[in-house]
């Protein structure tokens, strides 16, 4: 049996909140917001992996509106993808950190839009108070939305020394707010922060089926310039996971959240420019082949 069997895609959750379309390709998006852990109201110079320009190819997008952006990114998807269906991924830093109406103005050109069928939004779980769900709850009747909730790890202690600035508590019950919402939820973790193990992966993986998540990014720790974690990686302060041992984390990962919780993905890339290491995160194929067979074999 295919180890695919085992897990669900996000091409699968997606074609069941999008019935209507083959195929659904993200369009990246900025809203100009910025974030709590950066502007001092948290902290000031963000998680100490994080440089947006390594993952977001929209970081740089923040003076441009959301009207001129799908204007002009759009027209790219459809060459491609003529009948695909688009979700718009508000992605950098937060997106729900700004007043309401200021977030309903920054929506709105999205959900206006005949050419968008859902909206998934990017943020933080200490950045989402009763009135922005609110107002999703009420774009949610619109269009479909995904609430997209970062928390990277369920260890207290590595939130606190990466700088996240929030706890696990506050992703739960943020969670729960927004599933009570009527949102769909998503989020996206990361394996192999500096002091972590097997233990670690493992409790993360059961906070994400615990908290009922739609969809999960996976991503092993990248080091990527102009972030403090590049600093204490020259210094030589941790090691990352080797190729092997995150295949085998992954796998682990996927057996504990189960099919209910889709894989949206098993890594991610930063840009060349961008990225010291590890230098085999970007081979997906080869990631996503080693996965399949340890759950080939294990299950």
């Amino acid at each position: 049996m295919s180890a695919q069997k085992f897990y669900t895609t996000y091409k699968e959750f997606l074609a069941k909140v999008f019935p209507d379309f083959k195929r659904v390709r993200k369009l990246p998006l900025s809203g100009g917001m910025s974030c709590p852990n950066l502007d001092g109201s948290n902290g000031k110079g963000g998680c100490s992996y994080c440089n947006n320009k390594s993952f977001s190819p929209v970081w740089d997008k923040a003076s441009v509106s959301v009207q001129e952006q799908i204007a002009e990114f759009l027209p790219r998807i459809r060459r491609k993808y003529k009948d695909a269906g688009i979700l718009a991924y508000f992605q950098p830093y937060t997106n729900t950190y700004a007043p309401v109406e200021r977030l309903r103005e920054i929506y709105e050109p999205a959900f206006a839009s005949n050419e968008i069928a859902g909206v998934a939004i990017g943020t933080r779980p200490d950045c989402v108070p009763d009135d922005v769900l609110e107002l999703l709850a009420y774009e949610n009747s619109r269009k479909p939305v995904i609430l997209e909730l970062g928390l990277q790890t369920a260890n207290e202690e590595t939130l606190k020394v990466i700088g996240r600035g929030h706890s696990v508590s506050d992703f739960c019950e943020a969670s729960s707010r927004a599933h009570a919402a009527g949102l769909l939820v998503s989020s996206h973790v990361i394996l192999g922060l500096p002091g972590e193990n097997f233990r670690d992966f493992e409790r993360t993986a059961e906070v994400i089926r615990e908290t009922k998540m739609s969809a999960v990014k996976i991503h092993p720790l990248h080091i990527v310039r102009g972030t403090r974690l590049a600093e204490s990686f020259a210094r030589k302060e941790f090691e990352l996971l080797s190729f092997d041992d995150y295949c085998k984390a992954v796998a682990r990962f996927i057996q504990i959240v189960g099919k209910d919780v889709a894989i949206e993905r098993f890594s991610g890339e930063a840009q060349n420019e961008t990225l010291i290491a590890p230098d085999w995160c970007g081979d997906r194929n080869q990631i996503v082949s080693k996965v399949e067979e340890i759950l080939s074999t294990s299950l």
